[in-house]
């Protein structure tokens, strides 16, 4: 076989390889969304929301689609909100989506979760992960191929826009068993990967110069927290001049572990997240002046999504 034969071949082989890719990327996307719009709280679907109409992005794991509802920043305070929580998210996939996100939505505040810090340990797993989320851009399917599952096939017929606005609702409660001091105060402080905490600095950064404001945020998560990670994330918000709301901290005589978490203390449900939520809002207003926007017609949208809520709320509760 002739060497232009075998360049040919290759080359065809590349491009069926990208097309197959490409589908599949496609797929998994479409198929990441909920036919059930109570239950849609896919990332993707802040694209579908009106260009530079989200006042406060939320990007972290699943603590943060499990834990923070904008619907109730509406509520109470007036001012738009969106969650983008993907299941363990690593920090070069976040800073990935915030370029991605950037491109539609210009949020004043940026609140970005820290607990994917602590998920590469090693520089090969950070080089890894590094990879693996360059090339997601072009191919999401590698970050998304859990969503290629047969029962999930109905959902390319669902709903791209997420009333819910990229929250996870949970009502069921399954309660902590366990019996410790997890939030017991020292001076000892969690060793980040260098490459992890120079790729989140990144994500700081890019924040700022879109000008948005940085906050550094922990969900409460009761398995998977403790003082030496506070301390950890404490420091790097002094070293870059940023808040830090360790809601582990603060939320901790509100949280009710029997009550409040779906999973056994790894995930909050509705009850946790309402209180999780409603901190924030009041934080949020109170430290940055976010505008109050009920009433604005640009954003009766925000209106009909709480009818929707609780509309959908009825039906699956019956």
């Amino acid at each position: 076989m002739s060497k232009k034969s075998i360049a040919a071949r290759s080359i065809i082989f590349l491009l069926i390889l990208t097309f197959a890719l490409k589908i599949f990327s496609s797929l998994s996307i479409a198929m990441g969304y909920n036919a059930n719009p109570l239950f849609n709280y896919s990332g993707y679907s802040i694209f579908q929301e009106p260009d530079n109409s989200v006042d406060v992005l939320a990007i972290g794991d699943s603590n943060v689609y499990s834990g923070i509802f904008p619907l109730i920043w509406w509520e109470q305070d007036g001012f738009t909100g969106y969650t983008w929580g993907q299941a363990s998210q690593r920090i070069p996939e976040t800073y990935e989506y915030l370029k991605q996100i950037y491109k539609h939505q210009k949020p004043s505040i940026v609140l970005i979760d820290g607990n994917n810090l602590f998920r590469d340990k090693t520089d090969i797993a950070n080089l890894d992960s590094i990879t693996k989320a360059k090339l997601a851009t072009f191919f999401p399917v590698i970050s998304f191929h859990k969503n290629l599952n047969p029962h999930k096939i109905k959902n390319i017929w669902g709903n791209r826009y997420s009333v819910m606005k990229g929250y996870y609702y949970r009502k069921s409660t399954h309660k902590v068993h366990k019996k410790k001091h997890r939030m017991k105060f020292t001076r000892k402080t969690w060793k980040i990967n260098d490459i992890s905490a120079s790729t989140f600095e990144k994500c700081i950064h890019y924040c700022k110069r879109q000008g948005s404001i940085p906050v550094l945020i922990s969900v409460p998560n009761y398995n998977g927290w403790n003082y030496r990670k506070h301390n950890a994330l404490q420091q790097i918000a002094d070293k870059n001049k940023i808040n830090f709301i360790d809601l582990n901290l603060e939320l901790k005589k509100n949280i009710n572990w029997k009550k409040d978490t779906v999973d056994g203390g790894d995930h909050l449900n509705i009850k946790g997240a309402q209180k999780t939520t409603a901190y924030l809002g009041e934080y949020l207003k109170n430290e940055y002046g976010l505008p109050d926007r009920r009433g604005d017609q640009k954003y009766k949208q925000w209106d009909n999504d709480v009818l929707e809520y609780h509309k959908l709320l009825k039906l699956n509760t019956k």
